[in-house]
């Protein structure tokens, strides 16, 4: 009995230690680099075709001007929001969206948020354009057809045309097919339609 006990315990330890947990690091850090923790974080934030070498001059460059000095002076300080925002929109390198920015800072560096939860969702509300007021008819496709069985081919274009990069090497273009080899419409008395199947499948 007192095998099993100590073994739940050492299993229960285990498990408390490979938890994810947040970790404090103090001090500036490291700075910014070609990095696949910096550059999953831009891709993840930055509009499709943007440049990442010139995300990472200008993180090197909050880095260099706001993130290094405040941290050297205090280890654990954490830089304002409005900071960052302050610096986002001071930022006139080409390519560059300022949102986006000001986003990878804010989740790559020790950023204080400012301001109430209601203030903040308050700024992401979606003023202008489509969806204010958000209605149905905002949703609705522009190309959309109110059938089911009449088939519309559309040529459909990737918004990421960017070829990928993969282990195997990059893929040829996927060939495009503009008809269907069946409607989908089954054959009627066909081989698999028996007494015990009144229903019958195309084949």
């Amino acid at each position: 009995m007192g095998i099993w006990i100590l073994l739940g315990i050492a299993l229960l330890l285990l498990f408390m230690r490979s938890r994810e947990h947040y970790v404090e690091i103090k001090g500036p850090g490291v700075r910014p680099s070609r990095t696949a923790e910096w550059l999953s974080k831009i891709d993840s934030e930055a509009p499709i075709g943007g440049n990442d070498d010139d995300y990472i001059k200008v993180l090197q460059q909050f880095y260099d001007t706001i993130y290094l000095p405040a941290r050297t002076a205090n280890a654990t300080v954490f830089i304002k929001d409005s900071e960052v925002k302050t610096f986002a929109d001071s930022v006139t390198v080409p390519g560059i969206e300022k949102e986006a920015i000001r986003r990878i800072i804010t989740a790559g560096f020790a950023v204080e948020r400012t301001g109430t939860a209601a203030a903040r969702e308050e700024q992401q509300t979606i003023k202008t354009g489509a969806l204010v007021g958000f209605t149905g008819a905002n949703l609705e496709p522009k190309m959309g057809v109110d059938e089911v069985r009449t088939r519309k081919e559309v040529t459909y274009i990737p918004a990421d045309q960017r070829k990928g990069r993969l282990p195997e090497g990059v893929y040829t273009p996927v060939e495009q097919q503009e008809e269907p080899r069946r409607e989908g419409i089954p054959a009627q008395q066909s081989l698999d339609r028996t007494d015990l199947m009144f229903y019958s499948l195309s084949s």
